[in-house]
This record gives C-alpha cells, structure tokens and sequence, in this order.
C-alpha cells in the first residue's frame, strides 16, 4: 500500500475513532430547578446527568449555550469543565439566568451534530418550590408526597439557590463543607427547614455546623429563617398539612393589569447602558462628514481631470486616511476618556458583613479586546442581557468564577452578578419597638434603633417595612427613628405613577444635567421594589406577610469596596447598593 494512501486511512480511522467517543457521551436525565421547574427572573440551576458508555474518558468541556432560532447562539455562553470516566456517569450542573420570556439552550460537548441536546422552548415555570430532600444512597429514603431532590445535588452557593423556599428532612445529609455553608447561607436568608420524624421514629440530630437545626421547641429562628419540626411520620406530612399550620406553598401570579416593568433587568440594563453612551461631537461629526463627501467627490473628481492621476491616487488616500483618523478621534469618545463601572445591586444579610448580592452592572472600556470580569466572591454566578445577540463571551461560574466578556472599542457590556461579598457590617442595635393594633391590623407605633461604627457614613434612604407598611426613618445623633409614625402601604408607595416614569420616563441617552451617581440613585424604588416583591413588577411571586415581631430595614448607600468589579484597566465604579435586613424584636 503506497505512503500517502495508507497515512489517509490512518487520518480517517482516527476521526471515526474521535467522532465515536466523543458521541459516547449520553444525557440520561434533566432536572430543571429543584422541582422541574424553573423561577423566572432569577438564577435557576439546572442538574444534567451525563453517562459515559465508551471505553475512552471524556476531559473537556460542556457549554450551556442560550441559543435562539436554529440553534443560533445569543449571548454569553455558561462553560463547565468536565471529567467522566469510561462507562461511568456523572452530574453536571449549571446556573442560568431564566428570564421572563421564552428560553431555549442546548448542551454541547463537541462539534458533531450528535455532540449535543437542544431543550424545550417553553421551559416549566413556577415559584420558588418545597421539596423534599433525599439521600440517593439509601433505598429506604421515601419523599412522601412532595417532589424529591437528591441531596447530593445541592448547590455549592447559596446564590444558586432562588428557586428553593423550603426543605423537608428526615435524616442527616452528608455534606462536604461547601454544600452545608451554602445550606445555612440559604436557611440565614430567609429558608425553612421542616423536621419530620426519620425512619426509626426519632428527629434526626444534626452535628458540626448543622448543629443549628437542634431545638426542643416547636419553631427555632436562625438568622432570618426558620426550622419548623413536625412530630409526624414522614407519610403524615403533606402540603395541606403544612397549610394548615401557616406554611402554603408560594405562588406564581399573573398581573391582573398589564404590569410596569415586564422585564426588571432589561430594564436596568437599559438605564446602565444610557450612563455610558459616548459623548459624541455632532455638530462637528457632521461637519466633517459633508466635508468629506466634497473632498472625495466633486473636489476629487475636478482635481484628478487636472493633476497627474499618480498625485490624484496619492491625495485621495491621504484625504481617506486622515478624515478616517479625525472620525476615530471625533466620533469615539467615551465616559471621562476611562474604563468605568456601572451598578445597580440589592444585598441580604446573611449576618455581620457578609451580604448575598445581585447585581446589574454596565462595564464601559476605551479598547476592544476579551475582558475578564470577576468578584471578590468565593463563589460568583453571571448572566448577560436575553437581547445580546451579537455580543460574546463565555461564563466560568463557581468557584472563582469569572466572565470572560468581549467589549468592542468604546461600548459597554451590561451583565448580572450574584455572589456573597464582603460588605459594611450595619451594627444595628434595637433600643425601643412598639407596636399596636388600630382594628383594621398591625402598625409600628414607635422605633429606635443605634447604628454601629460600621454602618454606611452617606446614606441616600432608610426606611422598614413592617408586616405590609412602609416607615421612612430619619437620623438623630446615632440613633434612626420613625419619622412621622405613618407607614404607607406598599401598594400605596409603589404606584405606576411613582415606578413607571424611572421604566420609560428617563432620557435613554443621557442627562447632562445630572451625574451618574445621581442617575443611579433615581432607580432606588425600582430596587425596593422588587426586593420587597411589590409594585406591578414581573414575574409576580406570592410573599409571605412579615410576624409582628419581625421588620426588614431598608438601607440605600454606595457600594463598598468589597461589592466592586476587578478587571484589567477598570479602576472606577460607581455604585448603588440596597441593603435588606431582616431585624427581630428583642
């Protein structure tokens, strides 16, 4: 067999071998959110497991990619680096962005046409959902009469975990440090835990840092939620059981009127994006371009009939050289001639100074390239806009999670962030809280609390919502105190009239009347509005009303250090945070 013959086939057995293995790859089953079901508007995970039937392993990467018609790819695409041994399988999980349309993503490990799976348009949604946790590993673990969720695929941050409101456990999982630190942050924010009866009969009894689950009583607060226990068998406990001891499932509403903001991030991204927008020289743009056009036509044309057509060649490329030199100068200038930062961010408490925040940022860069984008997070979550067809990148999520993002030549790139940052440690200390009942409901009647040295030393805001009011607060030495007494209901204090002007009222190019730090701290009743879920906002949500003995302090400020983007030339941010505590009466 003759040498260039016997080197092809070698070449062709060796792509069929390629093509079998990577094609090995099988996608046995997909769980979308924790129940089947994503929460749109948020961060969702979604659990694949991948079986590996070859005898070769697959070390390489699967790519979450949004995609739109036929497959086309729009926006940042979620990366995952994956090992799978031979005739194994393994789960692979990622964090999307589910936003409040429609959405499609496929799952590549390759380039071949079977290196894929491409998922439903109409992906399920539904509220953030109870369900019952379970070990894998045990064939007498039972879910009862709620979905089950495999323990073992417990985010790893608690910022992965939106789309959950409670647990029900029967027994002690067996986390490694990571999933149980996400498992506190999560139940600190505002989680329930139900205890039911394992299967000898007994409560499980939880050791290490899960040691916060024990109690005698019925109900035990930790941080700003709660672990209920049940003394039931784990087939009493079904949903109507838990409504009727004041527990009912959230909801996923539809607005009754067409709601203000249909969509809360494009809606930011737009008033981001408008504080960057090149400060372009018109008068002199177009001045330069009717020049141009009589340079290179009636001017160009008369000259070339009288000069030596090498000169006529030679002037014409030096008239197409420079207008093109005075049109890059002229036409692309940027926000301070700097990188900049943009944000937007609302943070929960999760106790001290550790916040778990979302952010909407806008990064402006003076140079075209591939940027990356991080946080000081241990763990960071990012998702681009839905509408960013052209613009590419790639998203590294967890741990050290990052946002490679490409930037043309002054523009910017608006994305989300989530992460739990280091941020000010508000130090609030509750000196007096009273409250009445005037017959119609609750009211907090008087309020006074002294702030540590950590609170924010420039505040643009502070206020507490209290079971369905509103109280603004106002500052006395070193204490806040309720400054009227009067609470407004929250459908009272965030009316169309007060939201809508800040969704399509602002100037979309820009105000050269005000700063942009005064153009970010306008869209404050936006954020306190979706942080409290009021106000014709979707996706609509079902909230629980606060307890007489619980409020939530309201806190606008800039952001600090610590909440700031760290990329190469960005040096600047200006930010707007909203901080959200949930405080208990002492």
């Amino acid at each position: 067999m003759s040498g260039p013959r016997f080197f092809l086939r070698v070449l062709f057995a060796l792509a069929l071998l390629g093509a079998a293995c990577a094609e090995a790859l099988e996608v046995k089953q997909v769980l979308w959110g924790f129940d089947g079901k994503v929460v749109p508007g948020r961060f969702n995970i979604v659990s694949v497991l991948v079986a590996n039937p070859g005898g070769t392993a697959f070390d390489g990467a699967m790519t979450l990619a949004p995609t739109m018609g036929f497959g086309g790819p729009r926006g940042a695409a979620y990366v995952q680096p994956v090992f799978i041994g031979p005739q194994s399988a393994r789960w692979v999980q990622f964090e999307p962005f589910i936003g409040s349309g429609i959405e499609e993503f496929s799952l590549v490990w390759g380039r071949g046409a079977k290196e894929r799976e491409t998922f439903d348009r109409q992906l399920p949604t539904g509220p953030p959902s109870c369900v019952w946790l379970v070990d894998t590993n045990d064939a007498l673990s039972r879910p009862g009469a709620f979905k089950a969720f495999p323990d073992q695929l417990f985010p790893t941050t608690v910022s992965a975990t939106d789309g959950l409101d409670a647990v029900i456990l029967d027994y002690v999982p067996r986390w490694e440090p990571a999933r149980r630190e996400a498992f506190l942050d999560w139940l600190r924010r505002g989680g329930t835990v139900h205890l039911v009866q394992g299967a000898n009969g007994e409560m499980p009894v939880f050791t290490d840092t899960l040691a916060v689950l024990n109690g005698d009583g019925e109900i035990t607060r930790v941080g700003a939620g709660q672990v209920v226990r049940h003394r039931l068998a784990r087939a009493e406990l079904r949903p109507e059981t838990l409504t009727a001891r004041g527990f009912p499932a959230r909801e996923l509403q539809k607005p009754q009127n067409n709601p203000v903001v249909n969509n809360f991030e494009e809606t930011l991204y737009q008033r981001l994006a408008s504080l960057t927008r090149p400060n372009v020289s018109w008068w002199l743009l177009n001045s330069l371009t009717f020049l141009y056009i009589a340079l290179i036509g009636p001017v160009a044309w008369r000259l070339a009939r009288r000069l030596d057509f090498r000169w006529a060649i030679a002037g014409f490329l030096g008239v197409v050289a420079l207008f093109g030199l005075a049109f890059s100068i002229v036409g692309r200038r940027g926000y301070g001639e700097s990188q900049t930062v943009h944000s937007l961010s609302i943070a929960r408490s999760l106790g001290g100074a550790r916040w778990d925040v979302t952010q909407w940022l806008s990064a402006f860069a003076t140079s075209s390239g591939e940027y990356t984008l991080t946080h000081a997070a241990p763990a960071n979550l990012y998702a681009t806009s839905s509408n960013d067809d052209a613009a590419r990148g790639q998203i590294l999520s967890g741990k050290d999670g990052k946002f490679l993002a490409e930037i043309p030549l002054y523009s910017s790139r608006v994305f989300t962030h989530r992460g739990v940052m280091q941020g000010d440690d508000l130090g609030v200390t509750v000196e007096k809280w009273e409250t009445k009942s005037d017959g119609q409901g609750w009211i907090l009647q008087t309020l006074s609390f002294k702030i540590g040295p950590g609170f924010p030393g420039e505040v643009q805001d502070v206020s507490v919502r209290f079971r369905n009011s509103i109280y603004a607060l106002e500052k006395i030495g070193d204490r806040y105190e309720l400054k009227d007494g009067k609470g407004v209901l929250l459908a009272n204090f965030f009316t169309r009239d007060k939201l809508q002007p800040l969704t399509y009222g602002f100037n979309y190019y820009g105000n050269n009347t005000t700063t942009p730090p005064d153009r970010l701290r306008e869209v404050l009743p936006l954020l306190q509005a979706h942080a409290l879920g009021a106000g014709e906002i979707t996706p609509q949500i079902t909230e629980r009303l606060l307890p007489t003995n619980q409020l939530q302090l309201l806190i606008a400020a800039p952001a600090p250090a610590g909440f700031h983007m760290q990329g190469k030339g960005f040096g600047h941010e200006n930010g707007v945070v909203l901080y959200v505590q949930d405080i208990f009466q002492p």
